[in-house]
């Protein structure tokens, strides 16, 4: 039985019924906002420094990097709803702690779901593709000169003098991100309060290059000319032009979406975890997904548990490889074997997405009724 929940300044209404289900989901909508602002939001972008690396090793040990780079990157995405600082979390617990969902309760529902996903998309995607040295694109690339072949570990040229000094640099900026994130109060204060994360981490990885740059006598003239920055400098414009088409479009038609797809999802509930899958992918955010249509199942008269369960489809902008991260891990593949096919919805990281989801999903039915 569902009990009645008290709304600060509003009455005392479960969200999916009676007259005061309105402004009991605007008060929950003005907390989420408010808590949001101060808490980070770890994000898919952080994997973006480790994808060359990613590529590198995969490729000099003979495996496809599509493989690693695919599921890392589904793991970056769906580690936002895992996480105890991401904004998506911050909304969750605003919005259903009234339900007796607190914080450690959510938890122990998204960390195991979400372990246990991208653990089987890990085993599903080390089958996918030809082997490297049978892919068509890259031995293509390989014959044109485009790329050279790995050179053997016996051959490989020593470190350069410094390179540690400039690892252990690399190191200690990712360390203060995470701090930064953990602990608003070392972020300088603005008038809106703690500076956000993206300008953090910004402001952090530029002052370790420079760093770099300063103490570990790096050449500037080379930096421009390495595969590394022509394939960044490549994804940075994908990322602004494509990330905001997707934004513009669910912009300006986002009323019209979510009120169609709320009436089916009233009459066949499980159908609203497919309307987080499909508006997430248009909304670039977990976090925005979340505030933006948690209130809606509410309303719906969908019990929480369910829609705890069905969280994790919020991270469903796999479906379009628009978002930074993937257009980064595409360009970032010199191999060629990360890809969009030529329907667009065939690329790399539909399948590893997809399992990740269905698996998540479907085992957070089960361990809602156990937690």
């Amino acid at each position: 039985m569902q009990r009645l929940v008290p709304v600060p300044d509003g009455p005392r209404a479960h969200p999916g019924c009676r007259e005061g289900s309105r402004q009991a989901r605007q008060t929950r909508q003005a907390r989420c906002r408010k808590v949001s602002r101060n808490l980070p939001a770890p994000a898919g972008r952080a994997l973006q420094p480790l994808l060359p690396v990613i590529h590198d090793v995969a490729r000099e040990g003979g495996i496809r990097p599509e493989r690693p780079i695919a599921v890392s990157s589904i793991a970056a995405t769906f580690g936002i709803t895992a996480s105890p600082v991401s904004a998506a979390m911050a909304a969750m617990i605003v919005m259903f702690d009234g339900d007796g969902w607190d914080l450690p309760r959510i938890m122990a529902v998204a960390v195991p779901v979400t372990l246990l996903g991208v653990l089987v998309a890990a085993g599903v995607q080390s089958r996918v593709g030809k082997e490297l040295g049978q892919d068509a694109e890259h031995l293509r690339r390989l014959a044109a000169g485009e790329i050279e072949a790995p050179a053997p570990a016996e051959a490989a040229p020593p470190l350069r003098p410094r390179a540690r000094w400039s690892a252990y640099l690399f190191l200690g900026g990712t360390v203060a991100v995470v701090l930064s994130g953990l602990f608003p109060a070392l972020r300088p204060e603005t008038a809106k309060g703690p500076l956000s994360m993206p300008a953090t981490i910004e402001i952090l990885m530029m002052a370790v290059a420079a760093l770099i740059l300063l103490l570990c006598k790096v050449d500037a003239k080379r930096i421009p000319g390495t595969d590394v920055a022509k394939s960044g400098l490549v994804a940075v414009i994908g990322v602004f032009g494509l990330s905001w088409l997707g934004l513009s479009f669910i912009g300006a038609n986002e009323a019209r979406i979510t009120g169609a797809l709320g009436g089916v999802a009233q009459d066949h509930p499980w159908f609203f975890a497919i309307m987080l899958l499909l508006l997430s992918a248009l909304l670039f955010s977990q976090a925005t997904t979340t505030k933006a249509l948690m209130p809606l199942g509410l309303a719906l008269g969908i019990p929480a548990p369910l829609l705890i369960a069905m969280w994790p489809a919020v991270n469903g902008y796999f479906l379009l490889p628009t978002y930074g991260t993937f257009i980064a891990a595409i360009n970032f593949d010199r191999t060629g074997t990360t890809r969009v096919g030529r329907f667009v919805v065939n690329h790399s990281f539909m399948l590893p997405g997809l399992v990740t989801t269905c698996v998540a999903v479907s085992t957070g039915f089960v361990l809602v009724q156990i937690v």
